[in-house]
């Protein structure tokens, strides 16, 4: 056994003794992300467009408090007429009592017992209807169109007339609910506080020779608001006697400039050409003893050379020749490659990593056909660093490709 297993680590030292390793080397770069919806060329300039849907709100939110108001106010004017009513007959009953007693005491009548009549005990009176208190709603308050175009910037694009037009309606806050939850125990009990709510805006972009390019409301699904924590549920309800005003106010502005936010995200994303940061792996191989490397670590540097252009132009023309340089240069050493011989210059491993960087290069050309045969030619390879990077990169390249398409 003890032989078995000396010879074992023998062939795994000797294994390791010829296995190439590799430099994991993390690179950024610059680029333009396309739009998934192109945009007509000639148009270079976008106008935003606000709608205040709220004030609509406001105004029917004070329609139904003036409406339920004269409701209550009617429903007290009865009340009370009802209450005065029931109030003088019972005091037309109380006096003629006292009329009676009065003429039997002036007239010296007792009581059988020879005490003195006693007089009458005034009447229980009904409850007095309360004049009404109807609370009166919040308002919305109001969202400047400058407060909206400083949140809403089209990358690509800019700001003037005679090109687009994106209109942004602000809708009213809606379904409010404050939700609690307990945490910790004893000395240590603590209440946690959010809000929930919607801030729904809807969208509209529109192009002068396309048309409406989208319309849509977004937002409608519930997001949450963190409010402070109480050491006591009575604390939170003394906190809302006081700042109800003030917190529906701060929620609101909160709300509104978040959806704001992502309103802009959601428009660049589709139609916006936004200077992106990519982090990614370009791999390289270590000196090695066995052989020479050097024109591995020269691809290398031609392919960190051409990604550092792909964010020139939006087309990366400029970077075209770059990359065909790098890519000719990687391919030329895959000419070597030998899947049977771990021992070789190229081997699996080698092959499988400078196909994760060809795959690489060959999506900022557009060549998404040829980058999706490199990366399967990776994953085929069954070397674990180069199938992690593929599953890693893919949903990237998938993205990309689509908005490639849409372009070119």
């Amino acid at each position: 056994m003890k032989n078995i297993l000396l010879t074992a680590t023998l062939l795994l030292g000797v294994n390791f003794a010829h296995s190439q390793n590799i430099n994991d080397n993390k690179i950024n770069f610059k680029y333009i992300q396309l739009p998934l919806i192109k945009i007509d060329d000639q148009f270079t300039n976008y106008q935003i467009l606000v709608e205040h849907d709220y004030n609509q709100a406001n105004t029917d939110s004070l329609a139904l408090f003036q409406a339920r108001k004269d409701l209550a106010i009617n429903d007290f004017e009865s009340k009370i007429v009802l209450y005065q009513s029931s109030r003088d007959s019972l005091d037309k009953i109380y006096l003629g009592k006292l009329a009676t007693w009065e003429k039997n005491v002036n007239a010296g009548l007792l009581k059988p017992d020879g005490s003195a009549i006693d007089k009458p005990f005034p009447p229980n009176y009904p409850t007095q209807p309360a004049y009404p208190n109807v609370e009166a709603p919040h308002l919305h308050t109001a969202f400047t169109d400058e407060s909206v175009k400083q949140k809403i910037a089209l990358s690509g694009f800019e700001d003037g007339l005679g090109g687009i037009q994106i209109t942004i309606k602000l809708l009213p806050i809606q379904n409010i609910s404050i939700v609690k939850t307990k945490k910790g125990t004893g000395a240590t009990t603590k209440y946690l506080y959010s809000a929930r709510y919607a801030m729904p805006v809807a969208v509209k972009l529109a192009s002068p020779t396309q048309g409406i390019l989208l319309e849509t409301t977004l937002f409608t699904s519930a997001k949450a608001y963190k409010m402070s924590d109480q050491k006591s549920q009575y604390d939170h309800q003394i906190y809302m006697l006081d700042h109800k005003d003030e917190f529906y106010n701060k929620l609101e502005l909160y709300a509104r400039n978040a959806a704001l936010l992502e309103t802009n995200n959601y428009l660049n994303n589709r139609f916006g050409y936004i200077n992106k940061s990519r982090a990614t792996e370009i791999y390289s191989v270590k000196s090695f003893k066995n052989y020479d490397y050097t024109d591995v670590t020269q691809a290398y540097s031609l392919a960190v050379q051409a990604l550092q252009v792909v964010g020139v132009e939006r087309d990366r023309d400029v970077a075209m020749n770059r990359l065909d340089g790098a890519i000719d240069a990687i391919k030329m050493i895959l000419e070597e490659s030998n899947f049977s011989d771990k021992k070789a210059r190229i081997n699996t491993k080698v092959t499988a990593m400078l196909q994760c960087n060809l795959a690489e290069l060959l999506i900022w050309q557009g060549e998404y056909d040829k980058a999706d045969a490199t990366i399967n030619i990776a994953l085929n390879s069954r070397e674990g660093k180069a199938k992690r990077h593929c599953k890693g990169v893919t949903g990237f390249y998938a993205d990309q490709r689509k908005r490639w398409n849409v372009h070119y």
